[in-house]
Parts: C-alpha cells; sequence; structure tokens
C-alpha cells in the first residue's frame, strides 16, 4: 500500500541506457562485453538514471547484476582523492614534483617502482600538470608523503566504504588498486563539485502510505534544505580539484586537445581511469549540479584486449550523457570562490615569471598563498 516516488528521470534513464548499449556493442572487438552508467545531481544526491548493464538480458555474461553497485577497481579516476588530501595538507596547483624514476623498499614486498602509462618521465611538472596528464609517478609519490591511512581515512570521511581492510593496501592505491562503488566514487566527486560537503546518493523523493501520509519525504531534492552534513574538504581543495579537471590545456599532453573530454564552450569537470590489468575502464565528470560516471569491462573481471583512456571505452559514453545534460544556449561555468585569484607564473618555478621564463601560465591561488618572488633570469 506505499506510494514511492523515486528521483528516476525516465527519459534520461532510456537515453543513457540505449547510449551504454549501443556503444558497448561498437566495443566488441575489444573483448568488452558490459558497460554501465550513472547520473546524479551532486548537490542533493538525487539519482537521476541507473544504467546497471548493457543488456540485462544476456544471461551469458550477467547482465542483470547491476555494475554501479559492485565493487571494481577505479584505475586513475580516484587519483584527484590523493591530489585533494595534498592541496588540503598545503600544496597548490602550481606546486613542482619530479616526475622521475622511482623505487620503494617496502618490507615483505618485492620493491615497487611506480610506471607511468606512456612509459616516459615528464621531469619536473606542476601538480596540475600530473593530475590532469594522469601521470602515475607523482601520484604514488604524493601518497607516500601523504600516507596511505590518512589517504583511507580522507575517502572514508568523502563516502567510501570498501576500503575497510586496511593490511591490503599499498601505494598503489592511489592508481586506483582498490575497489570502489560507482554510487560511492559519485559521492566522494560530489564533494569536489559542492566545494567540499559529499552528499550521499538518494534515490528516494516521497513515501507515502495507503492513506496518502506522508513517511518519509526528502527535504534536500524537494526542499533545497538540510542537504550539507560536514565539510569533509576544504573548499580551496575542493575547488583546485574541479579548476584541474577543467583545463583542457593541462590534459593535453596525455590526451591530446580535441579528445571526448572536452565539450566545446562547456566547463565540465572530467576524469578517467583504466586499470593497469586492463580489465575496468571509467570516465566520470561534473557540472555544478550533474554528474555522469560511466564504465565499460566485464563481469566476469577477463581483461579487454584494448581500451585508450580519453579515446574508447567509457569517454564516448560518458561524452554522450553529459551533452544530454547541458545547455547549448547557457555554457555552463564554474563560480571562482571569493577567496582565490588567478595570476600568470613562470611554470619552471612556480614563481611569478621573470624575463627568461621559457613558459608562463595561468594560474589559482587562495588570496595569501600566490607568489611574492619572481624567478631569476640566471636559472635559465
Amino acid at each position: 500500500g506505499l506510494e514511492v516516488k523515486t528521483s528516476l528521470d525516465l527519459d534520461l534513464q532510456n537515453q543513457a541506457q540505449t547510449i551504454v548499449s549501443a556503444e558497448v556493442e561498437k566495443l566488441k572487438h575489444f573483448k568488452i562485453s558490459n558497460g554501465a552508467a550513472l547520473v546524479t545531481n551532486p548537490k542533493t544526491g538525487e539519482i537521476l538514471a541507473m544504467v546497471r548493464g548493457a543488456n540485462s538480458y544476456d544471461f551469458v555474461h550477467d547482465g542483470q547484476v547491476n555494475v554501479t553497485i559492485r565493487p571494481r577497481q577505479p584505475g586513475s579516476s580516484i587519483k584527484p582523492l590523493t591530489y585533494a588530501l595534498a592541496f588540503e595538507k598545503g600544496k597548490n596547483a602550481a606546486s613542482i614534483i619530479e616526475d622521475a624514476p622511482v623505487v620503494y623498499q617496502i618490507p615483505g614486498s618485492k620493491p615497487y617502482a611506480p610506471k607511468n602509462y606512456d612509459g616516459r618521465f615528464h621531469g619536473r611538472v606542476t601538480l596540475r600538470e600530473a593530475l590532469a596528464s594522469s601521470y602515475n609517478i607523482p601520484a604514488v609519490k604524493l601518497a607516500a608523503e601523504l600516507g596511505v591511512n590518512n589517504l583511507i581515512d580522507k575517502a572514508e570521511a568523502l563516502g567510501i566504504t570498501t576500503w575497510q581492510d586496511r593490511k591490503r593496501f599499498g601505494l598503489s592505491l592511489t592508481l586506483g588498486a582498490g575497489e570502489v562503488l560507482m554510487t560511492e566514487l559519485a559521492t566522494v566527486y560530489s564533494s569536489f563539485a559542492n566545494l567540499g560537503y559529499p552528499v550521499t546518493l538518494n534515490p528516494f523523493l516521497e513515501i507515502s502510505n495507503y492513506k496518502g501520509e506522508i513517511l518519509y519525504r526528502n527535504q534536500c531534492a524537494l526542499d533545497t534544505s538540510n542537504c550539507y552534513e560536514n565539510l569533509e574538504l576544504s573548499p580551496k581543495a575542493a575547488y583546485l580539484i574541479t579548476d584541474i579537471l577543467i583545463d583542457n590545456q593541462a590534459r593535453t599532453p596525455a590526451f591530446g586537445a580535441f579528445s571526448v573530454l572536452q565539450i566545446p564552450n562547456q566547463q565540465v569537470a572530467v576524469k578517467t581511469g583504466t586499470t593497469n590489468s586492463m580489465k575496468d575502464n571509467w570516465t566520470i565528470g561534473y557540472v555544478s549540479d550533474r554528474l555522469v560516471a560511466t564504465w565499460v569491462g566485464n563481469n566476469d573481471n577477463t581483461a579487454m584486449s584494448y581500451v585508450a583512456s580519453g579515446i574508447t571505452g567509457a569517454s564516448p559514453i560518458w561524452n554522450k550523457i553529459m551533452l544530454l545534460l547541458l545547455d547549448e544556449q547557457k555554457p555552463h561555468r564554474f563560480l571562482i570562490p571569493e577567496n582565490m585569484i588567478k595570476l600568470k607564473i613562470c611554470a619552471s618555478t612556480g614563481t611569478l615569471p621573470c624575463a627568461k621564463c621559457p613558459r608562463v601560465i595561468e594560474e589559482i591561488f587562495v588570496k595569501g598563498t600566490e607568489p611574492k618572488q619572481a624567478c631569476n633570469d640566471s636559472s635559465f
């Protein structure tokens, strides 16, 4: 006798299902049999569409499994968590890190020498460049500096529940070695969209009994009240993640200038992830009030034969669904917090530019933390 009103947008659900099914069909020659998608409102936690798989009637490939609530390795899509913690601890997007060979001697384990996706080393890079182009070595160096336990603490504060057996995890956690649920990863990313406030997903709007008496009402979704509970990430760190994930120029070295991650005339924050084992390929991105997460792979954990993050796999699905949510007449822009400023700096030194600086870029800082001195021409 209950009447349950959900947040599901049936038209969007059907469109997203069609896109997932069609794109997975194109990927069969890559040994990819399944895909999933989730669309939410990060401000309210409403689930607007949940595509559990490419074909619910594909019993050979367990098509009735809901992949959006099954643990899968996130690959590099988890890296923003590490960078967010680093920003919270005092680093900024212009901080320099050395992308160079490193070996970690861990008692009881083989030496760990992380490698980049492209097999190269990129020397001195900013944290902006390292995250946008998804270099592995800087992410591992940051995780080593911050501590794996601190990383897990922050993950749990932002909504991840699948890392409870901490002894399983080492530095590769920052590269996506720990399984997550797509629904919980969406909650983590909601904290970036909401300047530090994670919002748990909630598919229910209202529940009433046969008498019409209201038993439950989602105040956040219906009244835009009581949405935020605890500030779990500093607003500065949250906004810096967004500002990096919208920066197409910063990710161009890894993904090219015209990948499907770039949506013309729109500011959309987006990150990809592919596991080293080639079992999972993700894309997750958001605007202020819409978030889209997509995944392709195989339910039985067999490896894909090939997928190129930002070009094939989950990215085209993400792009097509996100385009359904954007208005060409009203291009989306993220609002810059009042206490942050943009200014030109020397990319090589993280200081104000000097005459011989080889590359000048624009960077964002919390007011008062911006560099005050210029580089020295003799350095070049």
